[in-house]
């Protein structure tokens, strides 16, 4: 454990010694135990889901070792459950949030090496290894959890039902999230599919080769691209390379329930060839951003830059909210985000360090993390390689009225 995370265990351990009183309960702790939850919260489909399948899938021993695995699988289904639940900005946060989050680690760890010591299993033994991994990668650091886009480990993802793909998740807020789709072996293309209120923003990064579909159209892609897709238009990838290809994405939904739910999915299979073909700055692609021009003009930048690429309101409908993606050009003197709701970043130049409420710790290309609401963040460029960082809300329409009359 970190000291960090070891100061929050005490402080919620007195407070259940005191029935749970929060005296004691400072601010700082709060702060802790929110970050810490959220990076427990992406495992909902990540470990928490993945190694519930791949245990349950090893045969067992012995009735003894039967009863262990199922109250370690019947933990870890706690835990992915607990993962829809908003986290509290209170000192909630420690006294029951994190501290669940906790003990249901302690319960499934414990579970692994009761049922370990009455059949001794290669396959669970190698699985327990990866789960201790996943979570010492959380209660290990400071709190500001960071994932890289750089692997797809198994046991930390998720098949998607009805697509065959498998996707990584990265980040997950309140309502959205930064995920990973792994296309490999024989799933080299994302099959086109459609989301009632799911909204999503693709992103491409080179090399990369294909077409991209929206709606009834096809449009060639041979550069990076940011493709905005609204709720119930159906869209996909044809990878056009013979090469595995990985396509990051973001997505959310202000309808669903805590964070994006990949159970909305509707197949939408046709073949490519009835698909019209479009230019990708015309129609159902307007809206799409030269994403590698973008970067590379922000990085060339002499000073702070910050630039709304697509704004919420390309994705709303009807309450589903919008995904915000911009970018930023941060300087070594520093940038301040603003205070606002769960905003996920992700580095695609450079290195920084990021100090979430006095918290720090060091980032580089290709890492991933999040800024609950209402915290402050700071980053600044470490290096002599220009930083560029991309981050994204999801937001939704106010019906407030302000003075003038106007909607904000």
């Amino acid at each position: 454990m970190h000291s960090n995370y070891r100061e929050l265990l005490q402080c919620a351990r007195e407070s259940h010694e005191r029935n749970r009183s929060p005296v004691g309960i400072e601010r700082r702790h709060v702060q802790l135990a929110r970050l810490y939850s959220y990076a427990f919260r992406l495992h909902a489909i990540g470990a928490f889901h993945a190694v519930r399948q791949a245990w349950h899938a090893v045969p067992t021993g012995n009735s003894e070792s039967a009863a262990w695995r199922l109250r370690g699988l019947e933990t870890l289904e706690d835990l992915a459950n607990q993962s829809m639940e908003p986290v509290p900005d209170d000192f909630r946060a420690v006294m029951i949030t994190f501290y669940r989050y906790h003990r249901g680690l302690e319960r499934v760890l414990d579970s692994l090496d009761r049922e370990l010591n009455t059949s001794a299993s290669a396959d669970l033994l190698s699985l327990a290894g990866e789960f201790r991994r996943f979570m010492e990668a959380i209660t290990g650091e400071c709190g500001i959890h960071v994932a890289s886009d750089r692997e797809a480990p198994e046991l930390a993802s998720f098949l998607v039902p009805n697509l065959g793909i498998r996707i990584v998740p990265l980040v997950y807020g309140d309502h959205h999230s930064w995920n990973l789709a792994y296309l490999a072996g024989q799933h080299r293309d994302v099959p086109t599919h459609r989301h009632h209120d799911g909204v999503e923003i693709h992103l491409g990064y080179p090399p990369t080769h294909g077409w991209t579909i929206l709606g009834s159209s096809r449009a060639r892609v041979d550069e990076g691209y940011a493709m905005p897709i609204p709720p119930r238009t159906a869209h996909g990838w044809v990878n056009g390379s013979g090469e595995e290809h990985h396509v990051p994405f973001i997505f959310g939904s202000l309808r669903h329930g805590g964070w994006g739910v990949f159970l909305d999915v509707e197949p939408q299979p046709r073949p490519l060839e009835e698909l019209r073909v479009t230019d990708r700055d015309r129609g159902e692609f307007c809206q799409m951003v030269y994403l590698e021009r973008e970067i590379e003009r922000a990085r060339r930048t002499g000073s702070n830059l910050r630039k709304t690429l697509i704004p919420f309101s390309v994705t709303h409908r009807n309450g589903s909210g919008g995904l915000e993606l911009s970018l930023t050009r941060i300087l070594p003197a520093g940038f301040d985000y603003p205070r606002d709701t769960f905003r996920i970043l992700a580095v695609v130049r450079g290195e920084a360090v990021v100090a979430v409420e006095g918290i720090e710790r060091s980032v580089r290309e290709h890492d991933h993390f999040g800024i609950p609401a209402g915290m402050t963040a700071r980053m600044r460029q470490v290096g002599p390689e220009p930083l560029v960082v991309l981050d994204a809300l999801i937001k939704g329409f106010s019906t407030a009225v302000d003075s003038t009359g106007s909607r904000r």
